[in-house]
């Protein structure tokens, strides 16, 4: 009897040892604040609203609220990371791995293989699967998702069949009241890096290494210079033959072009207009010395006095008549 009591108490033993600890379980589910930036508030739901401390517990369902200028963490036991940015109010379930944001920004990060996780805003809902992203959203409806690193995907909430993917590099806006999704947009994620307050104000993410090789892959190139020196000709490949070259096969033969020899019009001077200058001559047609005119002024030209000396008067003598015949 005593020994068999021995055994069943082993056994009891053994079984407890198994068993998770149900406070194990439930702390599990609860968040500890692990930075506090100025004004953060938590407002549990069944107590007045208090000052956050650092390594402060937070149980699902309990709402946090940040101020002006404002900024917190929550750190989950697997890693979950939620940042919450300037005038939030966020809560969470299913230990962080949905996010109620009512208005205000977060980012939010979950391991992978961890389950994945989502975004729930009044009007869009996000699903995260390994992934880092920052979200946006306000009380008038508008949405502004960016993704660092994996991919995740966006969709309203009144046609869930509208919906986006999001990959690294990438932001979505969506407007408020919008019926369809825009398109993506490619972003500069070392830019985002150096200035979003949300990676600024706080120690590096343990996915900082995924983050920075998204980062150098959705970098866009720089264009080739542009070439200022002279403009190059690039001739044409000649085939100089069947042995030569890369084209195989018999010489072409090129036919020289013809020329035409230029035609040229004349116009008789009568039907030239007047003003217009005389065409040139024909060709082969030799030139005809140019005629030189010189002005001479106007002079009354006089004889010299002509003098004639020795001059005999001739008298033409008369021809003699024949006498007549008998």
């Amino acid at each position: 009897m005593k020994i068999t009591s021995k055994i069943l108490a082993g056994s009891i033993a053994s079984l407890a040892f198994l068993l998770p600890d149900p406070s194990i379980g439930a702390g599990s589910k609860e968040a500890r604040v692990t930075q506090i930036i100025r004004e953060v508030k938590l407002l549990p739901t069944d107590k007045a609203a208090r000052e956050a401390a650092l390594n402060d517990k937070v149980a699902e369902d309990t709402g946090v609220r940040t101020g002006g200028d404002s900024r917190s963490e929550l750190t989950f036991p697997d890693l979950t990371i939620t940042r919450l940015g300037a005038n939030t109010i966020f809560s969470f379930s299913k230990s962080g791995r949905t996010a109620n944001v009512e208005t205000g920004s977060i980012l939010l990060r979950v391991p992978k293989d961890s389950g994945g996780g989502s975004i729930r805003s009044s009007a869009v809902t996000v699903a995260v699967t390994g992934t880092t992203v920052i979200f946006e959203g306000s009380r008038g409806g508008r949405s502004k998702l960016i993704t660092l690193e994996g991919s995740s995907r966006v969709s309203l909430k009144k046609n869930p069949k509208q919906f986006r993917n999001v990959l690294a590099g990438q932001m979505l806006d969506v407007p408020a009241g919008a019926t369809t999704l825009p398109m993506p947009v490619n972003i500069d994620l070392n830019q985002l890096m150096r200035t979003h307050p949300l990676i600024t104000d706080f120690k590096p993410l343990p996915s900082q290494p995924l983050i920075m090789a998204a980062a150098q892959q959705s970098q866009p190139q720089a264009p080739p210079p542009s070439y200022s020196g002279p403009t190059i000709s690039i001739l044409p490949v000649i085939n100089f033959g069947p042995n030569l070259g890369p084209n195989r096969g018999p010489h072409p033969t090129r036919t020289p072009p013809t020329t035409k020899p230029p035609t040229t019009t004349t116009t008789h001077p009568i039907n030239q207009p007047p003003g217009t200058t005389k065409p040139p001559p024909p060709a082969n047609t030799p030139t005809p010395p140019p005629v030189i005119t010189r002005n001479v002024p106007n002079q009354t030209y006089t004889p010299p006095n002509q003098t004639t000396t020795n001059t005999k008067k001739v008298t033409k003598k008369p021809t003699p008549t024949p006498p007549p015949i008998r």
